[in-house]
């Protein structure tokens, strides 16, 4: 029988489109694991291969240099499948991947990953078309880092971090916000740069910080400033 919480894989894309029979067998090939808040879920460099389903809670996505440096590439909310790529070219894992909040994982198998991809048409387009969206975006990652000084990088960085936000009476909020520290690993800078952008935004009425909290008080600014960096204005 398989376990409550797999069930809830039916909503991740590569299950969604299965008849009942296949989705079973698949998940009931597959495990489940939790994990608590900064707990390794899978480390760079690793020879695992098999391929992870966040079911609930939230994850980051890093790199490290040789020298321990650490640079955020992206989080992961509930409904996110990561790990495809080792299992698909069985190379080592090209990145870490960290508990931020208590997650459940379900934990699919090298050979099951793999024979999904050749007996349903359906589960392996999904899987395409997730690939392809990751490529997307860190296409879009290495053009901001190529192009756009921190300045430009923090703000497209702002506007990445709340394009799911609800709005609260009009208004953009983060909390808890990522800290200076995170915010600069996400953009390849450091921590007192982001402190310098962020009094700037402040200062230009765009942003307003409390503790842990930081209100989006002028999208369309924030939005035109980010466009305006792109141009070098």
């Amino acid at each position: 029988m398989v376990r409550a919480d797999l069930e809830k894989l039916r909503a991740f894309a590569p299950f969604a489109k299965l008849e009942d029979g296949a989705f079973r067998a698949l998940v009931g090939g597959c495990t489940q694991r939790d994990f608590v808040p900064r707990e390794l879920i899978i480390g760079q460099q690793d020879q695992s291969h098999d391929v992870l389903f966040l079911i609930a809670g939230r994850a980051r996505v890093n790199v490290y240099s040789p020298d321990g440096q650490r640079v955020s590439l992206r989080e992961m909310p509930a409904g996110t499948m990561f790990g495809e790529l080792s299992a698909i070219d069985g190379q080592t894992r090209s990145a870490s991947v960290e508990a931020l909040e208590p997650c459940s994982i379900a934990i699919m198998p090298r050979r099951l990953f793999i024979k999904a991809l050749s007996d349903h048409p359906e589960f392996g387009l999904a899987v395409m078309r997730h690939v392809t969206q990751l490529v997307r975006r860190l296409t879009d990652r290495v053009f901001e880092f190529s192009t756009l000084v921190v300045r430009g990088r923090v703000q497209v960085e702002l506007l990445r971090m709340i394009e799911d936000l609800p709005r609260t009476r009009g208004e953009l909020i983060l909390s808890p916000a990522p800290t200076h520290e995170e915010i600069a690993s996400r953009v390849s800078t450091h921590r007192e740069a982001v402190t310098r952008e962020l009094a700037w935004l402040e200062a230009q009425g765009v942003i307003e910080k409390a503790g842990r909290t930081l209100k989006i008080t002028n999208l369309d600014r924030l939005r035109n400033l980010a466009r305006e960096s792109f141009h070098g204005d």
